[in-house]
């Protein structure tokens, strides 16, 4: 793990309690870092899925009938 800063950032506690919750972390810190890497993650995987877009000009569309 990388080198951890604090912050004091003002958060809904509902929305963090629903958060450790689905994450299944032990501390809210945790699930806050879990929360970024999550997010971090999801732009990698959009950011490649569009990258890939169009590159296979023959597969067909799957959606058309």
């Amino acid at each position: 793990m990388s080198k951890l800063v604090r912050k004091n950032v003002l958060l809904d506690p509902q929305a963090l309690k629903r958060a450790q919750r689905i994450l299944r972390t032990r501390s809210e810190s945790e699930a806050i870092r879990e929360a970024i890497n999550l997010v971090a993650f999801r732009k990698a995987v959009i950011d490649g899925f569009d990258r890939v877009a169009g590159k296979a000009p023959d597969f067909p569309d799957v959606w058309e009938e």
